[in-house]
């Protein structure tokens, strides 16, 4: 499940909080897609997926997070 999307400064907050409640996660980076596919995106470019098992672990974790 989606946990968050934003720009990859923003991620790296929200990974550092997953990793520190050791949940794991999976990253798409559209920006780096877009990149080595030669065109560019202004959109929340970078996602952070959990599995389902730990989505509300992750909620917890993240709450109050302001980015």
């Amino acid at each position: 499940m989606e946990i968050f999307s934003g720009s990859e400064v923003a991620v790296l907050a929200v990974k550092n909080i997953l990793e520190q409640n050791r949940i794991e996660y999976a990253e798409r980076n559209d920006i780096q897609s877009a990149i080595h596919a030669g065109f560019g995106t202004v959109d929340k470019a970078v996602h952070l997926f959990v599995d389902v098992s730990d989505l509300e672990k992750a909620k917890e974790a993240l709450k109050g997070l302001e980015v």
